[in-house]
């Protein structure tokens, strides 16, 4: 029963014997692990490690593009286990007036309005996104306003692997905008969440793929 839960837990769960080799990890730290150097995660756990029992800590931590808000780490039996704590609720948003949209198609019509008012857009797009369900007007709204002051900016986006959201109790995996630009001002949103840092914007969208007759998820 324990491994049952352990093994469908969102949160990434790694055991370790002595000399670093993995004994047992769950599906969210085989995810984890496809892109992170065991290394770096096994000396991580060995510097924080307490001398005996449990250690668990909250605080942002960080590896590569992976972000957690806290860990768990001990000995048992001369073994060392690591959980590392997904932050699924950073704030609350809402899932209302959604409809059914391209991504590409999405980004691109948006790279051809901003070409069209003088700003050089520069665009990728990750092929594996779906085509979901979103709040197309506000997403549209918040680029706009991110790059009304911009004469060029660099747009991609991705899915972001190992990372979940939850919204009205619900989880759902996580698409990335990412644009890269000077930014002007903080901007928030109710819809999705935004991170705002020195080299431009991050936009988390929920990857939804069906809703029900009432338009949410």
């Amino acid at each position: 029963m324990f491994k049952f839960w352990i093994e469908y837990d969102i949160n990434p769960f790694i055991v370790f014997d002595y000399k670093s080799n993995i004994i047992y990890c769950n599906q969210e730290a085989e995810i984890f692990l496809s892109y992170i150097n065991k290394k770096e995660v096994f000396e991580f756990a060995i510097k924080n490690a307490p001398n005996n029992g449990i250690k668990t800590e909250f605080k942002e931590i960080k590896f590569d593009k992976f972000e957690f808000m806290g860990y768990s780490i001990g000995f048992y039996e001369e073994k060392l286990g690591v959980r590392f704590f997904i932050n699924t609720e950073k704030q609350n948003l809402t899932l209302h007036n959604l409809e059914k949209v391209k991504f590409s198609m999405l980004l691109e019509f948006v790279k051809e309005y901003l070409n069209l008012k003088g700003i050089n857009i520069d665009t990728f797009y990750d092929p594996s996104i779906p085509e979901i369900y979103l709040n197309k007007k506000e997403l549209l709204n918040i680029i706009f306003e991110m790059l009304e002051n911009s004469k060029s900016a660099k747009i991609s986006s991705k899915i972001i692997v190992g990372e979940y959201i939850k919204i009205d109790n619900k989880k759902y995996p996580l698409a990335q905008i990412d644009i890269i630009t000077k930014p002007f001002k903080k901007i928030k949103s109710d819809f999705f969440e935004i991170e705002n840092s020195q080299n431009g914007y991050s936009i988390k969208i929920p990857l939804i793929k069906e809703i029900n007759e009432n338009n949410t998820a």
